[in-house]
């Protein structure tokens, strides 16, 4: 009886876009086509433009986009994000393909096409894995700093067009100073142009965000430019797009080609997993979503297989088409599918509209768009709660502009790991003492106090941290400085267990030591607060029996209580 809606429930868990249809609605998708035709403004010139980076045609990035798109649309958990041609993955793809393509077209097609399959191939086994748990090493200061870093990389690429100088440089700051001894070589009308989209976009954000803005400057740029013959004047425009869907094929390679590309395909997997889940992550904060991240590899995966079948290449997140959709109101993957349809109308009907588009006018949508993704505001807040996370927002931010994205990634996960350690290594502690309240004595840590004693004999010492190798040393120095300033009068010491969840040999080697120790200076060691797991272990371990079951307290006060008796104090 129940099995039909189980099964139901599986199939819309492996494909959350089955969601689409029962959420769909006439208002939503007037909604979604307004955002839809925008990104679809954006992303035809755009996706050309990677897929000439890429090596491959032009229009092959309009083959990736739009298997892409709907793929994504289909097995994604994020509704804002935009997958496509972009240009980290196609830098890399050009990278990897070309020392193997002998300057054959044919052949590069078919490897690049591969690389994208074999991205799709990692990505599923990583989803078969359950790798998505690495996604938790990802902190916020990582994410800042990751986001930050991208921004600045789309930025810079569009620099170039923004002057009409064509850039050598492929790194941020080398295309910055090397725009900057180029600055003579401007060409005066392009720059102009860039200018006033740019300033247009502006103005259209700040007076109404519902505003198609990117839709209006690239009607406006085609139109003035077909007026006043922009190309002839020298600015460098889209030019001729070629038309017809493209063929669904597997590319004809070699067990070495895959194997060549196999080592490629395995940095790409993670580099556009790691952007893309960073960046979704973003969004869906601020929506207030949810991102399955083990999805994410399905989705990614699919995507891929999609760009390789259709003869393109690897497909990754579109920060710059992400970006437009969430500020232009997208709510649902509909903006996604609705902007494949355009591409597939578009590829047959459309394309010489497009040839006339100043490539300054793309570039300017492009460099408006990205800055919407920079948050000055987030770095602040690290600086206000922990200035470290802010070095580690800012070295991670470095790490992506100098060393490359994936590389960047994984120092500042690296610097995350070594943050953690630290702190488990020095975890907060306190030496407490006794406060009345309404409810009777409690106890509480101290910042300062004339002596180390919770009172006249007595230290009461709480760890705040799992006791294990990392911080046994620490533990053990801490309270050898707390007996050595107690002075001759010392007779017992109460550790408060309460944060201690867990301990390993080493430490309870170092309780051993600290109960001998103590027990060389005539002074008795007692535990209290330890929960259920921690006794079990002083159980397995032999120190409740060392210790004595009748010194494991279940309260701070109850072991007070007991020392008052046992030593007669008050």
């Amino acid at each position: 009886m129940n099995r039909p809606d189980q099964t139901s429930t599986g199939i819309a868990r492996f494909i959350p876009g089955l969601a689409l249809i029962k959420g769909f609605s006439p208002a939503l998708l007037r909604t979604e086509l307004v955002v839809a035709v925008t990104v679809f403004a954006v992303l035809v010139p755009s996706a050309m433009a990677y897929g000439d980076l890429a090596g491959v045609t032009p229009v092959a990035g309009l083959y990736v986009a739009l298997g892409a798109m709907v793929i994504y649309a289909l097995f994604g958990t994020s509704k804002q994000v935009i997958m496509g041609p972009e240009a980290t993955a196609a830098i890399m793809t050009a990278t990897a393909v070309a020392p193997l393509a002998g300057g054959d077209a044919a052949r590069y097609a078919a490897l690049a096409a591969l690389l994208a399959l074999l991205v799709g191939a990692v990505a599923l086994l990583a989803r078969v894995a359950r790798l998505g748990f690495i996604t938790d090493l990802l902190s916020k200061p990582v994410l800042v700093g990751y986001i930050l870093g991208a921004t600045l990389i789309v930025i810079g690429s569009q620099l170039g067009k923004m002057f009409g100088i064509k850039l050598q440089s492929d790194q941020f700051f080398r295309q910055v100073l090397e725009l900057i001894s180029r600055l003579d070589e401007a060409h005066l009308l392009t720059v102009a142009i860039g200018a006033v989209c740019m300033a247009t976009l502006l103005i259209i954000r700040r007076v109404n965000r519902a505003l198609p803005g990117p839709l209006i400057v690239v009607v406006g740029a085609i139109l003035a430019s077909a007026i006043f013959d922009f190309q002839a004047r020298g600015v460098a425009v889209v030019g001729a797009v070629p038309a017809g869907l493209p063929s669904v094929a597997i590319p004809a390679v070699t067990v070495q080609n895959i194997f060549a590309l196999l080592p490629a395909a395995l940095a790409l997997t993670i580099l556009i997993y790691a952007d893309e889940i960073l960046t979704s992550r973003v969004f869906a904060a601020k929506h207030g979503q949810k991102i399955d991240a083990n999805q994410e590899f399905v989705a990614i995966g699919a995507a891929n297989i999609a760009a390789g079948l259709l003869t393109g290449f690897p497909a990754a997140l579109s920060a710059s088409r992400t970006t437009v959709n969430d500020q232009m109101g997208g709510k649902s993957q509909w903006v996604g599918l609705i902007a494949a349809a355009l591409t597939i109308i578009f590829l047959l009907f459309f394309t010489p509209l497009l040839a006339p588009l100043p490539t300054a006018a793309l570039g300017a949508i492009i460099i408006v768009a990205s800055l919407g993704l920079i948050d000055i505001a987030a770095f602040r807040f690290l600086r206000e709660v922990r200035p470290a996370e802010f070095w580690l927002a800012v070295v991670t931010a470095l790490g992506v502009l100098t060393v490359g994205v994936l590389q960047g990634i994984l120092v500042a996960v690296a610097l995350s790991l070594i943050t953690i350690l630290y702190h488990i290594s020095r975890p907060h502690d306190a030496l407490l003492d006794d406060v009345d309240a309404a409810g009777g004595t409690v106890y509480r840590g101290v910042a300062d106090k004339e002596t180390a004693l919770t009172e006249p004999g007595l230290i009461v010492y709480r760890f705040d941290a799992p006791l294990v190798f990392a911080n046994a040393a620490f533990f053990t120095e801490r309270l050898a400085e707390l007996v050595a300033n107690a002075g001759p009068g010392l007779q017992c010491v109460v550790l408060d267990a309460e944060a201690i969840s867990d301990f390993d040999s080493t430490a309870a080697e170092a309780l051993e030591t600290l109960d001998a120790d103590l027990e060389r200076l005539g002074v008795e060691l007692w535990i209290a607060r330890a929960n259920e797991p921690l006794r079990d272990l002083l159980t397995a371990t032999g120190l409740t029996t060392r210790l004595g079951s009748e010194h494991i307290y279940p309260s701070v006060r109850a072991a007070v209580a007991a020392y008052h008796t046992a030593f007669g104090t008050l």
